[in-house]
């Protein structure tokens, strides 16, 4: 806990003199990146799939029923011979590096948006685990800024990747299309409808319809008895944040083209996370649009600073510090094994041989 209390204090620290000295924002931001890919990169035997990827690697134990891209890179390194861990730590390079140039083209201000990256534990912590899915989940958030460009060709290649790693990148690849071509039939009240009645649908439930839907497929288990659902606590904050959102940029408006497109993708994140609260696993989808929520914050928070708006400042600071270290506290008393957890954080810079 100690380790993790440090990178927030660093991270922090980062931030405040970007801050400021705004001159001093892209050091800063490369700062932030050089470190989630340090700490990223080079864990050792950190992460609940560490293990499964390490045999699948080794063994090819998975090689069958795996994504064409995840598995032809794999064959690259396996042919080359090289170290499993530098498999790791290529995943984890792309995964940061998509991520910052994501945010270079949404915002000149980088440093903001990297520390929110780095507090919500689904998109940096769990990151450690997921390693074709969250590679997915970046290279889904810089593709969308090829569409906005009308640089359609690029934008398909990319998504396409992702796919390649992870399935579920279809669902993000066909949304964005979708909210890119009738954006403007979309008002804001649209969008505060969609909260409530996704969230009174996560409260009557979905569960037994999808097992009936999926019965015959590897994916039942997400939907099985033995799922696990998002506590009604986190659906109730995700939900009210998703207000606090749509409810600012209805009174300062939106800064550029981009961030229309991007609340809207915020708000198909709650949509997905209360629609499939009912199984943690489920909710993975929601990632990918998730992500978008560091670069709308971010303008909040300038906001609140600038105007001193501290109650508002208050409920953001719980809203991320809080859920970052309840993270890591689940984590340490999960039943995993000592060694695949986060905590006591292990780097391989500093592995004795």
């Amino acid at each position: 806990m100690i380790f993790y209390a440090l990178l927030l204090l660093i991270m922090l620290s980062l931030f405040f003199i970007s801050y400021k000295y705004p001159r001093l924002d892209k050091a800063c931001s490369l700062a932030i990146l050089a470190i989630l890919v340090l700490v990223g990169g080079l864990r050792d035997r950190i992460g609940w799939d560490y293990n499964s990827y390490t045999n699948w690697y080794l063994k090819g134990t998975r090689d069958d029923s795996v994504e064409f891209g995840f598995l032809f890179i794999m064959k690259i390194f396996r042919y080359l011979h090289l170290d499993y861990k530098l498999l790791f730590f290529t995943f984890s390079f792309f995964t940061y590096l998509f991520a910052y140039l994501a945010i270079k083209k949404y915002t000149k201000k980088r440093s903001l948006p990297l520390l929110l990256y780095f507090l919500i534990p689904v998109l940096f912590l769990y990151s450690f685990t997921y390693i074709r899915q969250y590679l997915s989940v970046t290279l889904a958030f810089y593709a969308f800024t090829f569409l906005v460009d009308k640089k359609y060709i690029t934008y398909v290649f990319l998504m396409i990747m992702g796919i390649s790693l992870h399935y579920s990148c279809l669902i993000p690849f066909i949304i964005f299309f979708l909210i890119y071509r009738y954006e403007d039939s979309i008002k804001n009240y649209h969008l505060y409808i969609l909260i409530v009645i996704s969230f009174i649908i996560s409260q009557i439930g979905v569960i037994y319809w999808l097992s009936l839907l999926l019965q015959d497929s590897h994916y039942l288990y997400y939907v099985s008895s033995e799922a696990i659902p998002v506590p009604l606590l986190k659906l109730l904050i995700m939900n009210v944040m998703g207000f606090l959102v749509i409810k600012y940029f209805d009174k300062e408006g939106f800064q550029n083209d981009y961030q229309r497109y991007l609340l809207l993708f915020y708000v198909c994140s709650i949509f997905f996370l209360n629609i499939f609260s009912e199984s943690r696993e489920l909710t993975r989808v929601y990632i990918y649009f998730r992500i978008f929520e560091i670069i709308l914050v971010a303008d909040i928070i300038r906001y609140s600073i600038r105007n001193r708006k501290f109650l508002l400042i208050g409920f953001i600071l719980c809203f991320y510090i809080l859920p970052y270290f309840r993270a890591i506290k689940i984590d340490s008393e999960s039943t995993l094994k000592d060694e695949f957890k986060f905590i006591p954080y292990k780097s391989l810079l500093f592995k004795i041989s």
